[in-house]
């Protein structure tokens, strides 16, 4: 009898074991992550340039806000190729990414207040499909 439980209990903790090392083992991210990085990056420098010429023929060239929005896209320039350098590495960063997501809501914010039509609000779109799918990548709930 006591061999009995010994055994049950040991298979218990084998069962338990197994199902762990299978849930531990998913990975941080699915899909091509770098690719995702790279689009992201692609449509970042476009955007960069298209909000630039918006700006300049917006009332808000040369206003403390036009620094603002540029420092913002800085950051998530910045940001954005932290999160490169660690795809890269084949490390897994749901830390950075969120900080992305986040440094890409502020630009959301300021481009939903100020239209600027045109081209920067179509890079924009392209952009915000790119941070939708990093998000779906890393797993994370995304709301802009």
């Amino acid at each position: 009898m006591k061999n009995s439980v010994v055994l049950s209990l040991l298979a218990l903790a084998c069962v338990a074991i197994c199902s762990s090392n299978g849930v531990a083992q998913r990975p941080w991210y699915r899909g091509n992550v770098r690719e995702i990085i790279r689009d992201l990056e692609t449509d970042t420098d476009r955007f960069k340039s298209s909000l630039d010429h918006a700006l300049d023929h917006s009332r808000l060239n040369g206003s403390r806000v036009e620094d603002e929005i540029n420092d913002y896209v800085k950051r998530f320039e910045e940001a954005t190729d932290r999160l490169r350098d660690r795809a890269e590495d084949r490390q897994a960063a749901p830390g950075l990414t969120r900080e992305v997501l986040n440094r890409g809501r502020s630009i959301n914010s300021f481009m939903r207040t100020h239209r600027l039509g045109g081209e920067a609000e179509s890079d924009w779109a392209k952009i915000r499909n790119d941070l939708n799918r990093l998000a779906n990548a890393y797993y994370l709930n995304w709301r802009w």
